[in-house]
């Protein structure tokens, strides 16, 4: 966001850390995913292309939020500086119409170029803060801009409790894991070599318990983390953080169709690294995260205020879900950016009928995907508008283009209008992908959902079809949920929403990998990585005899290790007197062999492709 490149895998080449930016490559930002070599400008220079004429050179101007201008910042909210390090901010003079002057503190980044005002107290819902400061502010007279405070509403909304029980068939049960329950996947088609890389979910549903999961190919578990009662888990991911992978996923409640929790880091060691929490009095939403290189987090959250409905004829005194997107620094918690939709989309221009009630709250918007393109762009994209947005924070979040709904400024060809959308992204070539959900359970205005491929054409303001893809196995109409992720060969991974499959879509449209949850059960989105897990956890090992004759079973597994070919299976009647009784071929998450006996005392060892031993269990009495 802001004047950075950002991106969550290769730094833009004509990018530097302290967030000097070629003014060429800034215009070029709207149709390029970060790490994208820049384009010719002219992409951007046709007539009429909606690009902000007075947007001031990069490396002049500093970013501020909340907007110059800006109607719906939180009480809470603190005062954000991007573009500049802290010495060179400056004296900031911060007065409330209501509330008088505001005392605080001026916060540095740990990214070094910005900081925040953090007042010492909160602003008055209604009143106009008036910021002075010396500093070139795009859209600010001298340095000075205002905002209004928002009237934000305290909704008492139950969550969402989604019940499950385990003791049914398709749920995975493991002896030497006995407090892992998680759904179990079964592949129903696998034509040719399969996936390469770990299935990411996050299931929900009636079976199973919920929680982050990998999954093999085969459908075998691969790790699983159990979430505590009331919580759910979306968006598994596999992302890069200070150069090292890491695995990231939201963890919280849901709310009224959206997330009120955090965002989870966790790394290789499937250790926390990071928590990461919503600022400006929010909390962070389930619908996405994504991390930047300069060590900072994307994510969306919704913030309920008090909003004139009567354009859309619902409640001139209604509540409406305002989405919001945010730049959090990792290190210090501190909001460097944000974006919001009041200020930018308005109400009119949703597809979901505003309430006449002034108490029942309008998800007008509901922000569902957000990419961070080259030179601070964000492409965000609205599920109820049915419209995707390339959005430049820098300019107080001028809207550049947008793509479908009721206000696109883009024409579409046939075939590539789209619905109710997820997962929404932006590849080199000007290619977009998206999940088309076709409907939202209430509205159908197609008869399946469907995975796009869409080519975009600034110049001509164009987007024309490349790909459309249904399931042919169930032609199944999701009305929430779903993802799509470009695979290598022009294959398609897609995530069917609210229904329990994931396939693989080669490019003539064959389904040559499906897999599936059980009936009832869903994945948010499903993500395709390697995964390379080494848990500082020890292996479990379960040991059960016979109820009749002789004989014992032993169980070993060890949940995220992915490292594992073999199981050395030690015993004896003294832990200084084990010896290797069996050595087992590891056969996925648990592998089992039966023994004719063994001693009083049993332990096993995983033991890498190399032979060299990797992690040992506690020693077990038989």
């Amino acid at each position: 966001m802001g004047r950075r490149a950002r991106g969550t895998r290769v730094r833009a080449p004509w990018a530097d850390r302290g967030g000097t930016l070629a003014a060429l490559a800034l215009l070029a930002a709207p149709l390029l995913p970060t790490g994208s070599p820049a384009v010719a400008p002219a992409r951007l220079a046709a007539p009429g292309a909606p690009v902000a004429a007075a947007a001031p050179p990069a490396a002049r101007y500093v970013t501020v939020s909340p907007a110059p201008g800006s109607r719906t910042a939180d009480p809470a909210t603190e005062i954000s500086f991007l573009g500049r390090p802290i010495g060179t901010l400056g004296t900031v003079s911060v007065v409330g119409s209501s509330s008088g002057r505001h005392l605080g503190k001026l916060l540095a980044y740990s990214t070094g170029d910005g900081a925040s005002f953090v007042p010492a107290r909160p602003f008055v819902p209604g009143e106009q803060v008036t910021v002075h400061t010396s500093l070139p502010i795009a859209h600010a007279a001298q340095g000075t801009f205002r905002f209004s405070v928002a009237h934000v509403v305290a909704l008492r909304l139950a969550p969402t409790r989604t019940s499950f029980t385990t003791d049914v068939a398709g749920v995975d049960h493991f002896a030497s894991a006995p407090t892992l329950e998680p759904p179990a996947v079964r592949v129903v088609v696998s034509k040719g070599a399969p996936p390469r890389g770990d299935l990411l979910l996050t299931p929900k549903g009636p079976t199973g318990q919920p929680g982050p999961m990998l999954v093999a190919p085969d459908g075998r578990l691969v790790w699983f983390r159990p979430l505590p009662p009331g919580q759910q888990a979306f968006d598994l991911n596999e992302q890069t953080l200070h150069g090292r992978p890491v695995l990231t996923w939201f963890q919280g409640r849901v709310i009224d169709g959206h997330g009120e929790g955090v965002a989870v880091i966790a790394d290789e060691h499937y250790r926390t690294i990071a928590v990461v929490r919503g600022g400006n009095g929010t909390e962070v939403d389930l619908h996405e995260l994504q991390l930047t290189n300069a060590g900072t987090a994307i994510v969306t959250a919704y913030r309920p205020v008090r909003w004139n409905l009567s354009s859309a004829h619902g409640s001139s005194h209604g509540v409406v879900y305002d989405g919001v997107v945010q730049e959090i620094d990792l290190a210090t918690g501190l909001v460097e950016e944000e974006w919001d939709s009041l200020d930018h989309v308005p109400v009119v221009d949703s597809y979901l009928r505003a309430p006449t009630s002034s108490t029942a709250p309008y998800d007008y918007f509901h922000v569902n995907a957000v990419q961070p393109l080259a030179g601070g762009a964000l492409l965000v994209s609205a599920r109820n508008t049915s419209a995707v947005y390339a959005v430049d924070p820098a300019t107080g979040g001028t809207v550049r283009w947008c793509l479908g709904g009721k206000a696109s400024t883009l024409r579409l060809s046939t075939g590539a209008r789209f619905w109710y959308q997820h997962d929404v992204r932006l590849h080199q070539g000007d290619l977009l992908t998206v999940f088309d959900n076709g409907s939202n359970g209430s509205s159908s205005p197609e008869p399946a959902s469907r995975a796009l491929v869409l080519r975009l054409d600034l110049v001509t303001r164009r987007a024309f079809l490349v790909r459309s893809v249904v399931n042919p196995l169930t032609h199944v109409l999701a009305f929430a949920l779903g993802s799509v992720q470009d695979l290598t060969g022009g294959s398609l991974l897609v995530g069917w929403g609210t229904a329990p499959s994931v396939s693989v879509v080669a490019p003539s449209g064959a389904v040559r990998y499906d897999a599936t949850l059980p009936t009832g059960d869903n994945s948010y989105r499903a993500v395709l990585h390697p995964w390379t897990g080494a848990p500082t956890t020890r292996p479990s090992l379960a040991v059960v005899r016979a109820v009749a004759g002789s004989g014992v079973t032993v169980s070993m597994s060890w949940n995220g290790a992915t490292g594992v070919a073999r199981w050395r299976v030690r015993s004896g009647r003294s832990a200084a007197g084990l010896r290797q009784v069996a050595v087992v071929a590891n056969h996925g998450f648990e592998s089992t062999v039966r023994l004719a006996e063994v001693g009083s005392l049993v332990q096993v060892m995983a033991l890498g492709g190399n032979g060299a031993p990797l992690g040992s269990s506690a020693v077990l009495r038989s």
